[in-house]
């Protein structure tokens, strides 16, 4: 079957239903923001900003606040507009296609325009030396007009003012150009996983590290790569200007400039192997606090927090030193760019003066304001090569993924007319690594047909499923599966939304259908019960279903949505014998009477009622016939059938189920949201955790380096005094003190900017380890509630804020701080009355700022908050991915997943606008500080009150003003913004603890050796989840003996999974106690209790990593010991051996069998087995129930189980309905009273009789299915 044709997507989106998982960031139908065409002075002085600032300072802001998005930036136009161009690519290029080449296919008369108009703004700076040096040789004329020092003042306020509107227009035009690629590539990264084959999707922390950081990139860093790519045409018509200066006196400063840019250029080349290095070990990072994430339910059973956290943060410090490479090279960058042009002017004028060369004032302060023109678009081409580099990182990495091999779709005819289903001709089909996954000499299915596909653990079932889905790439013969297909999986996937809209999914909700299909998945009690019936919202993962409730509500979607063939994955194997023949007699066989049904079963109470069985063996179909044909082979499954009985009982339907205690009526928690600014709480967090010490280190450095600019002025005014004077002793001294001063600001800036980037890492790693160690530490309620999808943004996104913008952004704010106060001192050395004007512009940027930072903290809360729904969806899409493909949902899941991330663009777009709308008006601000210290110049210089060299100094300071004091302006605004990041980190240090101080008090010393026996005994006990929640279990009392076997059997939703959260304190008793070996649970510590009793779960699991990593990863056992015990449970795979992600490189069976190894490496007297063996094949299940009863001997081992085999030879059995043990005895004893519900149950499980036999001894589990000699064949 195709479920990846080609398929236009937005040629039908208004015929289709759209599923939106979160629906809480919904754009409103209001005035966007901006029009399709914006008035004009909407463009130049973005008067809409004002409104969205004004509603953000009157309380929280909501997305539907912002209006729209303007057209420019339409996500579904740019994510249509780049798939096409990628095509276009990998059709031209089909063997070295470029994602860059793709990029500027569709953007390159945006990147044109942005650059010219960048390019002229920039080159209108370089006017402003120019007037000034007319202004300075006005002031030393002796004789003057006033009028002409107007003019100049005039002139230079007006150059000012344009190039300050082109620069802010030009920032919110590239702005919005990497805004749209961003949007682009985000669509891709999903677009291109609806079209991975699943096998191939290993490294999820990879596919979270593309979406949320190099996708980031080009928002963060394609401004200054702009930025950067005019310097060389600026340096150009600088080297002009400077032969027209100073002839070939000109060559020094522009040999030194190029030196500095190769310098710059081997930074940068540093830059990039450490950038490239950080990335791959913070992908593996994520993936590994995934795999955590998804799997910490069994870190909490096993009491393994302590060892995943320092795993956790030994990968956390490998990143660090990565990134601490990477900062490195920046501040050699930025260092070198910062001090260029007093080094130039250093250079350029001690030629001068060994040559005895003439120097005229006006020149001098003229060529050092020229140099200062070009010193922050040199910055940007530091940074603009070091983001080449970067970009070069990313878009490979981005096209690596663009490149995999994607889906080919399989043989498929639509038509239903021909009698025969599935047609398979010699096929075989192979895994993405080689190895083959299924192979068929010939199998045809007719039409109607149920089938039930046999075969141990990892034989290939699931891979033959797969090839019928065309989830599999076919090597080899012809298949045709005709007609829709529809399919339901082992392990159920759920949407985090309501019941009714993951049973309806992609088709409308018709009332008649959807009770049908409630009723056929035994669903209808379930919704009478939960709070909303079918609105009732689902948690991410279904963590608020029992799991028997998920596979059925899986079903209910599988009967609403049923195809011409039915695909099932032993999806019973999840609920107890009634519940599952309810289902198959009134779903499977009745409902779906017409359809052609194949179901993978380990179930063999309904195999006698198939048309046809296939058995699978060693990825090949060995058997294909009748359930008559299969008894009479040699196979091994031909036991397993011939103990099947005829039994037609049927269940009733009131009694099939009771009322689901255990399910959580909690639905998923919003996120947490501050209101108002960062609270100075947050700040003192961050500092303290860089420490005392390198706190006081950077301040010393940055006082050090701001007393080192100041001399540099100062030493200059002096020097420029004396320049022609009768003196020239004393210029020379100036000039060297002046270039002390220099050679000292490069090296305190440098130690700075160092010392600024080593505090903000290890601030950034001891808030990492504080929010590992309280994610680690919080009960497991917490994880029902909160979605992953937040979690891994605040660890990938957040995170890389804290990481790398932080310290960055800091760095600025000292550098740019120590500059500013520099100029507004020498400006006050100008004239006293300018010291006026600067506390005024000072009293006024506060009032500025104060009025404008709460709202852009709300729009920054905004933009955070609306991103974590992308990551929510693209995680729960990764996870189900065979589903939304074989439903056919990949249109509507993409315009899902383009809705939310409009409503983070909008988000992002609002808080840019209003930046730029702040930064202008600062800029305004800067701008008329110059222009009161030109008029302080020009009214001083008519009362002849005025020194050349503090006029010069003074009007050097002003070309530079008015950019600084926007750069400083917007930097103080990011740092605010951007300890948000830090901000919604530290919600993760308030989370509840699971083992606070106030029981610590209580606990009681526990012997080395406890449980030494293995007794437990239950006195009352009642549990429920959570407070406003009622009880799960009520007043269960019973006593278990030391190295008793305890079978625990019960009808979905009675409290037995619930029994055993309680032996492990996930939550506190209601009432009541557990006592183990004399000792009440609740006085043990939580870590003890944990370690010292040992649970199999029902989904084996395992970590990246290596087998001794998953055996000890506390690195206690020796390499003997552990060897030893994998002995015992035939694995003989080296310590060594590499685990993959979730462990999907060892089959089922041997996941399991290592957490047997173990639980006996761990030695405990106590056993769970949490239905350890309900997703394997019987034949791997009597291996393991074998491998437990002889290496078991002497524990206490409670069993948890559907398949009643599995508990009939046990010592005694305890039965859970509703909460309450209603019956406890020997299976023998339990089966002997007829009312009861154990004989109720061994009655309709179609093999009473080999049950019995167990239970009386007179046979053993693989006696009742199969001789040795038949199981080891």
């Amino acid at each position: 079957m195709n479920n990846n044709k080609e398929y236009n997507l937005y040629d039908t989106l208004s015929e289709m239903q759209v599923i939106d998982v979160d629906e809480s960031y919904k754009a409103t139908e209001d005035e966007p923001i901006y029009k399709e065409h914006p008035h004009f002075w909407d463009i130049l002085f973005m008067q809409r900003a004002p409104q969205y600032i004004q509603k953000g300072r009157k309380g929280s802001l909501e997305v539907s606040d912002l209006g729209m998005l303007p057209s420019t930036l339409d996500v579904e136009k740019s994510f249509t507009q780049m798939i096409s161009s990628w095509k276009t690519e990998t059709t031209k290029h089909p063997t070295n296609p470029s994602l860059f080449r793709s990029l500027i296919r569709v953007e390159w008369k945006s990147f044109l325009f942005c650059y010219l108009f960048l390019l002229i703004s920039q080159l209108g700076t370089l006017l402003i030396p120019l007037v000034i040096q007319f202004l300075i040789k006005w002031v030393q004329s002796t004789t003057f007009e006033i009028y002409v020092g107007i003019l100049f003042l005039l002139g230079i306020t007006i150059i000012q003012i344009l190039t300050s509107f082109g620069a802010q227009l030009s920032v919110k035009w590239i702005f919005v150009l990497s805004l749209r690629l961003r949007n682009s590539i985000i669509s891709m990264i999903y677009y291109k996983a609806l079209r991975l084959n699943v096998l191939d999707i290993e490294d999820t922390g990879r596919l979270v590290n593309l979406m949320s950081n190099d996708s980031m990139l080009f928002v963060e860093q394609l401004p200054q790569v702009l930025s950067g790519s005019v310097a060389p045409v600026l340096f150009l018509v600088l080297c002009a200007i400077l032969f027209g200066y100073v002839r070939l006196w000109a060559f020094i400063p522009i040999i030194l400039c190029l030196l500095f840019v190769f310098a710059n250029l081997l930074s940068s080349q540093v830059i990039g192997y450490f950038y490239n290095k950080s990335q791959r070990r913070i992908d593996k990072r994520l993936g590994f606090f995934s795999e955590i994430l998804k799997n910490v339910k069994f870190v909490k059973y096993n009491a393994w927090e302590n060892a995943m956290e320092k795993k956790l943060v030994a990968l956390r410090r490998s990143e660090l030193l990565s990134i601490f490479g990477t900062l490195c090279g920046r501040s050699s960058v930025v260092t070198l760019m910062l001090e260029l042009s007093p080094f130039l002017a250093f250079a350029l004028f001690l030629s001068f003066i060994i040559t005895k060369k003439t120097l005229d004032v006006s020149e001098v302060f003229s060529l050092i304001c020229y140099f200062n023109c070009i010193r922050y678009p040199f910055m940007n081409f530091g940074y603009f090569v070091a983001a080449v580099l970067t970009f070069k990182i990313a878009i490979k990495r981005l096209q690596k993924y663009f490149m995999m091999p994607e889906l080919h779709p399989s043989d498929e005819n639509s038509s239903f007319i021909n009698t025969v289903a599935v047609d398979f001709d010699n096929v075989e089909y192979h895994f993405p690594d080689g190895q083959t996954a299924f192979s068929c000499d010939k199998l045809e299915i007719e039409k109607g047909e149920l089938v039930c596909v046999l075969g141990s653990v990892g034989s290939g079932k699931t891979s033959f499923l797969l090839s019928l889905l065309g989830e599999l790439d076919k090597t080899s013969g012809k298949s045709q599966t005709r007609g829709q297909v529809t399919y339901a999986s082992q392990t159920a996937w759920l949407m985090n939304t309501t019941i009714r809209e993951n049973i309806c999914f992609t088709k409308q909700y018709d009332k008649q259908k959807f009770e049908k299909a409630c009723d056929c998945a035994c669903l209808k009690h379930d919704l009478e019960i939960l709070q909303g019936g079918d609105l009732y919202e689902i948690s991410e993962r279904g963590a608020n279903l029992s799991g028997g409730q998920r596979q059925r509500v899986s079903l209910a979607r599988l009967f609403y949505n049923s195809g011409d063939v039915v695909l099932l994955d032993d999806p019973l194997s999840a609920v107890d014998f009634e519940v599952g023949s309810y289902i198959f007699e009134k779903g499977i066989e009745d409902y779906l009477d017409h359809k052609t049904r194949i179901i993978v079963t380990n179930q063999t109470y309904f195999i006698d009622k198939a048309d046809r069985i296939i058995v699978i063996n060693n990825k090949k179909m060995v058997f294909n016939g009748s359930i008559d044909e299969l008894r009479n082979s040699d196979l091994a499954e031909a036991e397993v059938v011939k103990s099947v009985t005829k039994n037609k009982e049927t269940c009733k339907k009131k009694s099939i189920i009771t009322k689901p205690q255990d399910v959580s009526a909690t639905q998923t928690e919003e996120e947490k949201r501050e209101i108002g600014g960062v609270s100075f709480k947050t700040y003192l967090e961050y500092f303290v955790s860089g420490g005392f010490v390198l706190f006081t280190f950077v301040f010393l450095t940055s006082l050090i380096r701001c007393g080192f600019r100041l001399c540099y002025f100062i030493f200059l005014i002096q020097w420029t005094n004396t320049i022609n004077t009768t003196l020239p002793q004393g210029e020379v001294i100036w000039f060297y003190l002046n270039s002390i001063s220099i050679g000292a600001g490069i090296v305190a800036t440098y130690f700075s900017m160092i010392s600024i980037s080593i505090f903000g890492l290890v601030s950034s790693k001891v808030l990492h380890w504080k929010m590992v160690r309280n994610l680690m530490r919080t009960s497991l309620s917490y994880f029902d509630v909160t979605p992953l999808g937040r979690l891994l943004n605040y660890f990938s996104r957040d995170l890389r804020f804290v990481d790398f913008n932080l310290p960055v952004q800091y760095e600025m704010f000292i550098g740019q701080g120590c500059e500013i106060l520099s100029c507004f001192i020498v400006i006050c050395v100008c004239s006293y009355y300018l010291v006026i004007v600067v506390v005024f512009s000072i009293i006024v940027f506060l009032i500025f700022h104060t009025y404008f930072v709460r709202s852009s903290i709300e729009m920054q809360r905004i933009e955070g908050i609306s991103r974590s729904p992308i990551f929510i969806h693209f995680d729960q899409t990764l996870s189900g991915l065979t589903t939304v493909r074989n439903y056919k949902a990949q249109d509507t899941f993409i315009q899902s997943i383009n809705k939310k991330l409009k409503n983070n663009t909008l988000a992002y777009y609002t808080l840019q606008m209003a930046i730029s709308w702040y930064s202008q008006r600062l800029d305004w601000l800067g701008i008329f500080v110059s222009m009161c210290t030109l008029i302080v110049i020009v009214v001083l210089k008519i009362q002849n009150d005025i020194q050349t060299g503090a006029a010069g100094v003074a009007l050097m300071n002003v070309a530079l003003l008015g950019t600084l004091v926007s750069r400083f302006s917007q930097n103080i605004l990011q740092v605010d913004i951007t300890m948000q990041s830090v901000e919604r980190l530290l919600t993760l240090k308030d989370i509840s603890e699971e083992e606070p101080k106030s029981k610590t008090l209580r606990y009681q010393e526990i012997k080395p050796n406890w449980p030494s026996n293995g007794s437990i005994e239950f006195r009352n006990y009642g549990f429920r989840y959570r407070d406003t929640l009622p009880p799960v279990l009520q007043a269960v009392s019973a006593r278990i003996q030391p190295k008793e076997k305890i079978g625990v059997v019960g009808r979905t939703g009675s409290g037995k999974s619930t029994l055993m959260a309680g032996i492990f304190r996930i939550n506190e008793a209601l009432e009541g106690s557990i006592v183990i070996d004399n000792v009440d649970v609740s006085e043990v510590p939580l870590h003890t209790l944990r370690k010292r009793v040992c649970i199999l779960p029902q989904e084996a699991t395992m970590f990246s990593g290596t087998i001794r990593d998953n055996m000890d990863p506390e690195n206690t056992k020796t390499e003997d010991e552990i060897t030893r015990v994998l002995k015992l449970v035939n694995i003989d795979k080296p310590l060594d051996y590499l685990v993959t992600e979730n462990g999907e490189n060892f089959s089922l069976g041997e996941r399991q069998m290592i957490c047997i190894a173990r639980a006996l490496l761990r030695g405990a007297k106590i056993l769970i087995m949490d239905e350890a063996t309900a997703s394997i094949d019987i034949q791997t299940d009597i291996l393991i129930q074998e491998m437990v009863r002889k290496n078991f001997v002497d524990c206490t081992v409670l069993t948890i189980a559907h398949r009643l085999h599995t508990i009939m030879d046990s010592n005694r059995v305890m039965v859970f309905d509703s909460g309450k043990l209603v019956e406890m005895g020997t299976p023998l004893d339990l089966y002997n009273i007829k009312e009861s519900i154990f004989h109720n149950l061994v009655k309709k499980s179609g093999c009473e009789n080999e049950l019995i036999q167990l239970a009386k001894g007179e046979k053993s589990i693989a006696e009742t299915l199969k001789s040795t000699k038949q199981e080891e064949k």
